[in-house]
C-alpha cells in the first residue's frame, strides 16, 4: 500500500526537514505546543481515515470495523524477542481469547492484564498487538491482552463481566495471585480497568496490585473544556466520544452507577493508580478530574501529563515524541509493579 511506504519515509525524516518542506506553523492551544511530527502526521492520517470524527455517519458499526481493519505501521519494534501464546477461555457467555506476551527477560514479577481501547466498539487483540509487544519488551513482564466483547452488540456490563472472568482465570488457572496482577488499558480499556477495580472494591473482592490508566474515558457527559477545545482534528473527536458512550450504555440508569460513570465517587479504596493524559486530547480534563477524585478519597494516585501529544500516542511509537513518552510512562509504570 502506497501510504505505508510513504509513512516509512515520513517517519525517517528529521523534524527540521519537515518544517522546511511543509511551511506549517506550530499548533498552539492552551499554551501547549503540539509535537510537530505528530501535527504533520495528523494531516496524513486524515487522508487515510477521514470521516471517523463522526462514526455515526457510517451505515453500521460493522462498516466502521471493516474500514479500520487494515492499520498503518505505527508501532516501533520490540527491544527484545518475545514468545506469544493465545489462550481460549470458555465462559457462560461464549469463548474469550487472551493473548499472552512473554519477553525473553523478565525484570518484574507482576503480570499485567491489558484492555485495549477503541471506544468499546472498535479494536481487539490484533489492533494492539504491535503496541503490546513493545510494552512487554520495555517493561519486562508478561502481559495478557483480553479480547472482550464489544458494543453495541454487547452492552454494559458485558465487557466488565469478561474482564472480571479473565482476572479470576489468571488467578485460578495460571496460579497468578490477583494481588500481584496489575490492570492496564488505554482509552476505553482504561475505563474498563478502572471499572473492574471499582466493581471489585464495591463488592469487597480481592483487588489487583495496581492500575495504569492511559488517557481514560471516565465521564459519559462529555462536557469538559478539553472536549470542547479538541472537539475535532486531533484523531479523537467529541462527537465520536458521545457516540461511543451511547453504544456502550444499556440504560440511563448506568449514568448513576459509579462502575460505569467514573466521575461519581464510589467512596471505596482502590489500587494504587497511574493516570496518563495527553495535552491535545478531548479526554485530558476528565482524566485529570478522575485523578483528583481518587486523591480526594485518600487513594494513592499519580498523574503524568504529556502536553505535546494526542490521544492514542502509545499506539504510534513510530513517531519519535510518542515513542519517548511511551518509554517514559512505562518506566514510571514499572514503579507500580513488583
Amino acid at each position: 500500500m502506497a501510504i505505508k511506504l510513504f509513512l516509512k519515509i515520513f517517519f525517517a525524516l528529521p523534524v527540521w526537514l519537515l518544517r522546511c518542506i511543509t511551511f506549517q506553523k506550530s499548533t498552539i492551544i492552551n499554551n501547549q505546543i503540539l509535537d510537530f511530527q505528530t501535527q504533520i502526521f495528523l494531516g496524513l492520517q486524515s487522508l487515510q481515515v477521514d470521516g471517523l470524527d463522526d462514526p455515526g455517519s457510517f451505515d453500521s458499526v460493522q462498516e466502521i470495523r471493516e474500514f479500520m481493519i487494515e492499520g498503518l505501521p505505527l508501532s516501533s519494534k520490540p527491544s527484545m524477542p518475545l514468545r506469544i501464546k493465545d489462550h481460549v477461555l470458555s465462559t457462560q457467555f461464549g469463548h474469550l481469547k487472551i493473548r499472552q506476551y512473554c519477553p525473553e527477560m523478565n525484570t518484574s514479577s507482576s503480570p499485567i492484564l491489558y484492555f485495549h481501547g477503541g471506544g468499546y466498539v472498535l479494536g481487539g487483540i490484533e489492533s494492539h498487538d504491535a503496541a503490546l509487544q513493545f510494552f512487554a519488551a520495555e517493561i519486562g513482564t508478561n502481559i495478557f491482552s483480553l479480547d472482550y466483547r464489544l458494543a453495541p452488540e454487547n452492552k454494559f456490563p458485558s465487557s466488565l463481566q469478561d474482564a472480571n472472568f479473565a482476572l479470576e482465570w489468571l488467578g485460578k488457572e495460571l496460579n497468578l495471585p490477583i494481588s500481584d496482577i496489575s490492570l492496564c488499558g488505554d482509552s476505553a480499556g482504561a475505563h474498563l480497568a478502572a471499572s473492574l477495580s471499582t466493581y471489585r472494591a464495591i463488592n469487597k473482592f480481592e483487588l489487583p496490585l495496581s492500575q495504569c490508566l492511559i488517557y481514560p474515558m471516565t465521564d459519559p457527559l462529555c462536557n469538559s473544556k478539553s472536549q470542547a477545545d479538541f472537539d475535532s482534528g486531533f484523531l479523537l473527536s467529541q462527537k465520536a466520544m458521545i457516540w461511543f458512550w451511547e453504544q456502550l450504555m444499556h440504560s440511563s440508569e448506568n449514568l448513576h452507577d459509579p462502575v460505569f460513570n467514573l466521575s461519581i465517587d464510589p467512596e471505596v479504596s482502590l489500587p494504587k493508580t497511574l493516570i496518563i493524559t495527553a495535552g491535545f486530547d478531548p479526554l485530558s480534563d476528565e482524566g485529570e478530574a478522575y485523578a483528583r477524585l481518587l486523591d480526594n478519597f485518600g487513594n494513592e494516585v499519580q498523574q503524568v501529563h504529556y502536553p505535546h501529544l494526542i490521544h492514542g500516542f502509545v499506539n504510534m511509537t513510530a513517531l519519535k515524541a510518542a515513542k519517548d513518552a511511551t518509554k517514559d510512562l512505562l518506566k514510571t509504570y514499572k514503579k507500580f509493579l513488583k
